[in-house]
């Protein structure tokens, strides 16, 4: 793949959405389903997290879908988030953006009291190590609103490495990015060298990579984790909502 011109935020924006559909095959299936699920309740929602939301896709996806929303992106990637500033930016006060580290305990101190009534993620809690993530779900059960709901969209480990579900979901993760990569779609490390390419963001890659630079991988927690970690953090309801192979919404009710 050769590109000669620095790109424009929105190419890097629509190239970073193919680039994730490459990775997260039916990725746009996923957020249907959730942004579907939020309609059918019985109060559209009004105050949203989006934790680690990046550039702002989920976060645009629910702002469009939702008029009446606010949209709370938080993120401690700092590049991606100076993206997000632009590709949220016409949604006007609906849209809000925080730079924080949700390892952090106080993290939710960035809210400022407000309790949200839907929390959602895709494709970042992974990034979290496993006692971090069953904190972030215990603190989510103080800070949402009664009755409110978490949706966790991401890769959960389905099944023992050696076993044929394993092999059936890495057969089809490598089948996706072959026919992606093969039309041209950068990859991940050729997405953020695109990104470099703008004077504006050296800094901020340079701070990203030194902060990622530490994360630790724990063994991928399972949707059955990640299930019982909403239930034991109070959730009254907790349960898988849609799943492709490894690819799964988990969601939990506020009691």
């Amino acid at each position: 793949m050769t590109h000669t011109a620095i790109p424009t935020l929105d190419t890097l924006i629509s190239e970073w959405e193919a680039q994730q559909e490459a990775y997260i095959r039916h990725r746009s299936q996923r957020f249907e389903v959730v942004l579907d699920a939020l309609g059918y309740r019985e109060n559209p929602p009004r105050t949203v997290l989006d934790l680690g939301g990046g550039l702002g896709s989920f976060s645009r996806l629910i702002l469009e879908r939702f008029p009446d929303a606010t949209v709370i992106t938080l993120d401690a990637d700092p590049a991606l988030l100076e993206v997000a500033r632009h590709n949220l930016a016409p949604f006007g006060t609906r849209s809000i953006i925080h730079e924080v580290n949700l390892r952090d305990p106080r993290w939710s101190d960035v809210l400022g009291g407000v309790r949200p009534d839907v929390a959602v993620s895709s494709t970042a809690l992974h990034w979290l190590p496993n006692a971090d993530l069953v904190a972030l779900y215990g603190a989510l059960a103080g800070i949402i609103v009664p009755g409110g709901i978490v949706l966790n969209a991401d890769h959960f480990a389905g099944a023992p490495a050696a076993s044929e579900f394993t092999r059936l979901a890495e057969a089809d993760d490598a089948a996706a990015q072959r026919a992606a990569f093969s039309t041209g779609t950068p990859n991940w490390d050729e997405w953020w060298s695109r990104l470099g390419q703008r004077e504006e963001f050296g800094a901020l890659i340079t701070e990203r990579d030194r902060r990622f630079a530490t994360i630790h991988d724990d063994p991928a927690p399972t949707a059955a984790f990640h299930v019982e970690a909403l239930r034991i953090a109070g959730f009254r309801e907790a349960g898988t909502l849609w799943q492709y192979l490894n690819d799964y919404v988990a969601y939990g009710v506020r009691g």
